[in-house]
């Protein structure tokens, strides 16, 4: 397995939170964490290129089954047999590597926060530096844009 991004993370997410899932189940609340995102870019934080993406978000069961077919194949699911698919080992140890700092009690818009963000940030970009070239020079002008309001960020703290 190469990445966990995208709808693979999603997947993993929502049966992390609610539990052993039908497909069915999945797609309906991995969808209520896409117009979640929506609606929170709706808000001050919007981008153009957040708002686009997120926009056009419609989950298929053409996209949905293949990919939980292939989690099952990488070991990151199983299939029960009242067709429920569930966390592996391996599965609940990638949820607990990419959620579970957000579940805290003690997260607030202090220390615990700022030390989360700064941690999340850095896995994406390990995750990137480990992508090839042309499956991020699309996204180009939105890695400058970041790059721009962190450095905004390091020069307010001179």
């Amino acid at each position: 397995m190469k990445e966990v991004g995208g709808l693979r993370m999603w997947i993993l997410h929502v049966i992390g939170e609610f539990g052993p899932s039908n497909g069915v189940e999945i797609m309906a609340n991995v969808q209520k964490h896409y117009d979640l995102q929506f609606q929170w870019y709706e808000g001050t934080h919007v981008h153009p290129h957040h708002a686009s993406s997120t926009q056009s978000k419609r989950l298929l069961p053409g996209s949905v089954y293949p990919m939980l077919k292939k989690m099952v194949s990488e070991g990151l699911i199983t299939k029960q047999d009242d067709g429920k698919y569930d966390l592996t080992e391996n599965g609940k140890i990638i949820v607990t590597n990419l959620f579970e700092h957000f579940r805290s009690n003690e997260l607030d818009r202090g220390v615990l926060s700022v030390e989360n963000s700064l941690e999340a940030m850095n896995w994406h970009a390990s995750y990137m530096e480990e992508l090839d070239k042309e499956e991020i020079t699309s996204y180009k002008e939105s890695i400058e844009l970041l790059i721009e309001r962190l450095k905004k960020i390091k020069e307010s703290l001179k």
